[in-house]
């Protein structure tokens, strides 16, 4: 998905409490990050989405 259309997306939860639903995000045809379509969080590094307990 490129970054201007994640930009875009409305979101409604919170990250703290989000199950998260990655994407990789493309910037120009490149990976460039990480982003939850549900709660607008990015990371460069996919373990940053996974719940801590």
């Amino acid at each position: 998905m490129q970054e201007d259309e994640f930009d875009k997306i409305e979101r409604t939860n919170l990250a703290k409490l989000c199950k998260h639903e990655v994407v990789r995000l493309y910037q120009f045809g490149s990976h460039s990050d990480y982003g939850c379509i549900k709660c607008g969080m990015k990371s460069l590094i996919i373990e940053d989405f996974r719940i801590k307990k």
